[in-house]
């Protein structure tokens, strides 16, 4: 579980141009669940959702992960835990040009020391769940969006993280894409991922496997309940 406790997140403190981006939030997010971080563009979702996978730190207020406190840990056990407990999914997928649909999987492997040989079995048995293996060889530069998405997905589970979180995950993608995002979703959630979405998408919040929508605006939570 994630548990947020009076978190704020001030920009520019201290400077004319100070801005508060998340107002004294306290949230716990449930394991296995998925939960969506609803709100208007600007709203402080997306900053919430960084919090949440420990991108950025608070300006005050304490983050629980799994019952330990994490809130003031120094930066090299904060990168080890990003890269052990969370897969993150970007609006812009930040697919690597230049290299193979594989390297970008097993690219976020590459720091925990593994032999390079099991790396690429896990990579290929996860673009295999999402019908990439094909392209394991192509260029990322080459894929369609759905693609490209796809492969996303395999390179933030190419560590077995428990945590998922994703930003706009389908921002730029049309209908049919959106709605197999979510189907993809639907699979992770079966697979006992906690998945934490910032979306204001009518298709990401309607979604029936959708467990909890929490509603941001001007940095507050202005409301918190299951979906249904």
């Amino acid at each position: 579980m994630i548990d947020l406790q009076d978190i704020q997140k001030t920009f520019n403190k201290g400077r004319p141009n100070e801005y508060v981006a998340v107002r004294r939030v306290s949230l716990k997010v449930e394991p296995q669940l998925v939960t969506v971080l609803k709100g208007p563009s600007g709203s402080g979702k997306t900053t919430l959702l960084s919090l949440l996978g420990c991108m950025t730190r608070p300006t005050s207020g304490r983050i629980f992960l799994d019952g330990r406190e994490i809130t003031s840990l120094p930066e090299r056990f904060l990168t080890e835990i990003r890269r052990r407990t969370y897969g993150f999914i970007f609006q812009q997928f930040n697919l690597v040009k230049g290299i193979t649909v594989l390297e970008n999987v097993m690219l976020p492997a590459y720091p925990t020391g593994e032999r390079r040989a099991v790396l690429r079995d896990r990579a290929m048995e996860l673009l295999e769940l999402f019908s990439m293996a094909h392209k394991a060889p192509s260029k990322v530069e080459w894929l369609s969006g759905g693609e490209s998405q796809r492969v996303a997905i395999a390179r933030a589970l190419i560590n077995d993280p428990g945590y998922v979180i994703a930003d706009e995950p389908t921002a730029h993608l049309d209908t049919a894409l959106s709605r197999e995002f979510m189907e993809i979703v639907a699979t992770l959630k079966g697979r006992g991922k906690t998945i934490v979405m910032a979306s204001h998408d009518p298709i990401v919040c309607s979604e029936g496997l959708v467990d909890r929508i929490v509603e941001v605006r001007d940095g507050s939570l202005v409301s918190d309940g299951p979906h249904r």
